[in-house]
């Protein structure tokens, strides 16, 4: 049985008459729930000396194009993932490993959005963040945790392969 999404809009819309109205999703490619330790650092490309601590994260989405972060923080060090570095106006950039296989898969992106979280625990915050020129490597290694998931396979911890 097939139901236009329109139609579905419009009852979702009708629900919640007093609320914000339904944002479509504009990603470029389909995210997969997954449940991935990671870390990240803020740091700013023209300084990469310049960087916060490790901060501890949750992967809860992935795609080719993008991660969704459960963190405990959005600012590090004089740092923030969204607001440019004041001496520069240069907007910060992010190093995310994820924690399972063997070794760590470390990739490159930028926030494009982020918000606080109501139930703040462990987690605070909720960060999507666009990949910046992954490689064809670290494509494979998402899609193949991708496909372990949609198995029911549980992610290998790291170290574990």
């Amino acid at each position: 049985m097939s139901t236009s999404i329109s139609a579905i809009e419009n009852l979702l819309a009708r629900s919640r008459s007093d609320g914000p109205a339904v944002q479509k999703d504009r990603r470029r490619t389909k995210r997969h729930q997954v449940d991935v330790p990671a870390r990240f650092r803020i740091f700013l490309h023209s300084q990469p000396d310049r960087s916060s601590r490790e901060i501890p994260a949750r992967v809860v989405d992935l795609s080719g194009m993008g991660i969704g972060l459960l963190a405990e923080s959005v600012e590090d060090g004089g740092l923030h993932i969204m607001h440019p570095w004041p001496a520069t106006s240069e907007q910060c950039l992010l190093e995310i490993r994820l924690l399972c296989g063997e070794v760590p898969l470390s990739l490159q992106g930028k926030a494009a959005w982020y918000s606080q979280l109501d139930d703040r625990k462990p987690f605070g915050f909720r960060i999507g963040i666009e990949l910046l020129n992954p490689t064809a490597e670290s494509k494979e290694m998402i899609l193949e945790l991708i496909h372990l998931k949609a198995l029911g396979k549980k992610i290998p911890p790291p170290g574990s392969e």
